[in-house]
């Protein structure tokens, strides 16, 4: 694989030039957001444990669960967005394959992608044509899909197309379709190992969760109220929500499937 080149002159144009927000101002931004919903989650766990419990002691493990349930549906949302856009590769690729045997060069297929592709990477590759448009090189098109999409398959992909378009080609659209074929093939695979290691992340959840049903059902009788309001009920309560923490976050990290790891990151910041 040939040893790309940085043009740093005309990076600073292109991150000076976009009309996407700084990543630092974004990451900022969610970051922030995120804060307020896990104080707004945790207030309101508390108070709800409260309600049904009676007694404060025993609604501090509620709040730190409370607190920490954003941030899980926040990360499954973003990996869920990740593992979407992973799996539209296939269909782009077969888009571009059309494309270039139908006769467009290679900036006029990926501008084309922007109607013709599927709806989850139309922005991404819209904002694409709009940076052909204003005259940018393909090798700064391609760092930004690999920015945008944020995932090894776009590398492979941006790397294949850049190599070609340098050398010129003539089986580009040969070879899109044999690294379409290995894609199709990957997802294939760690689809059914994701399947099959679900249960274990399924597991961890009930496991981490069903004491603390337990506890609101026994907090039903007052002397087990007054027993978890003494310092050592208080402590042993702490001991229990930083071990079904350690262990969900541990099981978490068994039944994870390893990412692959990105040989060829982008060169400018998404």
């Amino acid at each position: 694989m040939r040893k790309m080149k940085r043009a740093p002159s005309k990076i600073k144009a292109y991150e000076s030039g976009s009309s996407t927000p700084p990543k630092k101002t974004l990451t900022t931004s969610v970051q922030k957001q995120t804060f307020w919903i896990s104080a707004s989650s945790a207030l309101f766990g508390f108070f709800i444990a409260l309600a049904l419990v009676g007694s404060r002691s025993l609604a501090l493990p509620f709040m730190a669960i409370g607190a920490t349930v954003p941030y899980l549906k926040r990360k499954r949302k973003h990996d869920k967005e990740l593992a979407k856009l992973s799996r539209v590769w296939p269909e782009l690729l077969d888009h571009m394959i059309s494309g270039l045997r139908s006769g467009l060069s290679l900036a006029e297929t990926i501008s084309a992608l922007a109607r013709r592709g599927p709806e989850i990477s139309r922005s991404i590759f819209a904002e694409c044509e709009s940076a052909l448009r204003e005259g940018r090189d393909l090798s700064l098109i391609f760092q930004l899909i690999k920015a945008r999409f944020n995932d090894p398959i776009a590398d492979q992909v941006c790397e294949v197309l850049d190599f070609s378009r340098g050398t010129g080609s003539r089986d580009t659209a040969l070879t899109l379709r044999t690294l379409g074929d290995f894609i199709r093939s990957d997802i294939a695979v760690r689809g059914e190992i994701n399947a099959k290691l679900g249960w274990v992340k399924n597991s961890a959840g009930v496991a981490a969760i069903a004491p603390w049903i337990l506890l609101v059902i026994l907090s039903a009788q007052p002397s087990t109220v007054a027993a978890f309001s003494t310092g050592t009920g208080i402590g042993i309560l702490l001991l229990g929500l930083a071990m079904c923490f350690l262990a969900y976050f541990w099981m978490s990290r068994v039944g994870r499937v390893e990412a692959v790891p990105r040989i060829f990151p982008p060169m400018v910041n998404s």
